[in-house]
């Protein structure tokens, strides 16, 4: 019986490049051969059905609502990207109306009912589909289902970029979230993106400050940072960026991404 984990990214504010690099990591997670469920739990503000460019029937809604089991909503890419391992994709509803339902239309009797239809739904996908990792992408902030979703997982990364807002606004999240969380064992850590250092100018002046910064956030947020990923104009300004990590594999994005991947499993095994 597999003992998949399941890891959630989330953010203090939109625009760290969550989702993309959430995409990239699970690809490359199962691009080394892992079986890997990437769910799309940014119930808001949905991206994956367009950066995946898939519809679906049903969606998560339809899981927290009752109606569906989540095998029903699943979307099998493995093989039309050549991936050695399983990439199973969870798309949530882009219809207003359903965004609209999840937090103002129904009672807390309602949104109770909800979470645990989904720690089911998320055991009977990782048994059936004997899974590896279950990868969350979290809406950004402290709106109600970001919250749950985090609730949920085993491990939390903390994605922020390394402007004073993000630092800030982390470390408040920190004490007011997260290690309320921690007391009922959930681990977070840090992934860094956005960081300079994509060009040789950059780098110089980066590999100065880079362990004071590590240092300081680990010291502040009394964790570890486990990994940190550069901004790359030909990503951050591409009209439809799409795992760079399967397909360009020499890109140094792609190659971040592959250590990444290794400092995270080599984190949550430990």
């Amino acid at each position: 019986m597999s003992h998949g984990k399941t890891l959630a990214f989330h953010s203090y504010k939109g625009g760290t490049g969550k989702t993309t690099l959430i995409t990239n990591l699970a690809a490359s997670l199962a691009k080394e051969g892992k079986r890997v469920s990437l769910l799309d739990f940014d119930l808001y503000a949905p991206s994956l059905a367009t950066y995946f460019r898939k519809k679906s029937t049903c969606y998560l809604y339809d899981v927290l609502n009752g109606g569906v089991d989540i095998s029903d909503i699943i979307i099998d890419v493995s093989q039309e990207l050549n991936l050695k391992g399983k990439l199973l994709l969870g798309l949530s509803s882009p219809k207003k109306e359903d965004v609209q339902e999840i937090e103002i239309r129904h009672d807390l009797k309602w949104q109770l009912k909800a979470v645990r239809r989904f720690l089911a739904a998320k055991k009977s996908l990782i048994e059936n589909y004997d899974l590896d990792y279950v990868l969350l992408d979290t809406g950004p902030g402290i709106r109600y289902w970001s919250i749950n979703t985090l609730a949920t997982a085993d491990f939390l990364f903390l994605t922020m970029k390394i402007s004073d807002m993000d630092i800030e606004g982390t470390k408040k999240m920190t004490v007011d979230i997260y290690d309320s969380l921690k007391k009922f064992g959930l681990q977070y850590y840090i992934v860094l993106n956005k960081v300079p250092g994509a060009s040789p100018v950059e780098d110089a002046g980066w590999a100065e400050n880079e362990f004071t910064l590590i240092e300081e956030l680990e010291n502040d947020l009394n964790t570890k940072v486990v990994g940190t990923v550069p901004c790359y104009c030909d990503i951050q300004f591409n009209r439809h960026e799409f795992l760079f990590s399967i397909n360009k594999p020499t890109h140094p994005f792609s190659k971040k991404m592959a250590i990444l991947s290794q400092q995270i499993q080599k984190t949550i095994h430990s």
